[in-house]
């Protein structure tokens, strides 16, 4: 009786062993799965940015260039993803550039480019936040970000950090946008003709809600800037987007 007991034991024992390792290893293969998955988004994601949509970060690096008029010193690109706003100015500037992102896997897309473009001497990244930008105070002569603004957690603290790392006489300019209806057009060609999805959609409603996952806020931007304290700056709304700018 009793070596059956001991045998049950055993086997159940060993059961159990053999459960808690199936549960481990398939916990573990579900975080590779969603890991591999985001790296995948981002390589996509890369991938257009690179090619379908450069005609648009050619023109907004030609307005950044035409508006604010900085062509030397340092330039620093908030959010920068890949690089992709950062890379195109630096085909029309003399700037050295800082991209300055959270996700290390964009800033791996990023090292790349800065290779591929041919930038070593002039570009580097940062893993950081835009929240507490580990620069000194005054040591950028232009602050960058094309669509990373609507994710920030507090606009008010993100923006008077831009401000804060500013030199006198430098400028911002941040917001976000997909060019003007000739570049978005020029980019829809380009989607059908390599038989893709449309990218650019209809404009939400105004009544529709702007709450629940994966919804990004509407945020009044006006009031937020009024609330930093910053008093150089102009805020306008187009048919190439919202743009913020602000000089020290």
């Amino acid at each position: 009786m009793k070596s059956r007991m001991g045998g049950l034991i055993v086997s159940v024992g060993i059961v159990l062993i053999l459960c808690v390792f199936h549960t481990g290893f398939a916990g573990e293969k579900a975080v590779q799965d969603k890991d591999a998955s985001k790296k995948m988004n981002v390589s996509r994601y890369d991938e257009t940015a690179r090619g379908i949509n450069a005609p648009m970060y050619a023109y907004y690096a030609e307005q950044i260039k035409k508006k604010t008029g900085i062509t030397k010193g340092v330039c620093l690109d908030v959010g920068s993803g890949g690089g992709y706003m950062g890379l195109a100015l630096a085909k029309i500037t003399d700037l050295d550039f800082i991209f300055l992102d959270i996700s290390a896997d964009a800033l791996e897309k990023a090292k790349l480019h800065i290779v591929e473009d041919g930038l070593q001497k002039r570009a580097k990244t940062l893993l950081a936040d835009v929240h507490s930008i580990p620069l000194s105070d005054g040591s950028i002569n232009l602050v960058i970000s094309r669509g990373s603004i609507p994710f920030w957690k507090d606009p008010a603290k993100a923006l008077k950090e831009i401000y804060r790392v500013l030199a006198p006489g430098g400028k911002a300019y941040v917001g976000g946008g997909r060019g003007t209806p000739e570049v978005r057009a020029q980019v829809e060609a380009k989607r059908k003709e390599l038989g893709m999805e449309p990218q650019f959609g209809p404009k939400p409603r105004k009544d529709s809600n702007d709450k629940g996952p994966g919804r990004i806020p509407q945020r009044n931007y006006e009031e937020i800037l009024k609330n930093t304290g910053i008093v150089n700056y102009t805020m306008n709304r187009g048919d190439d987007g919202m743009w913020i700018q602000i000089w020290k």
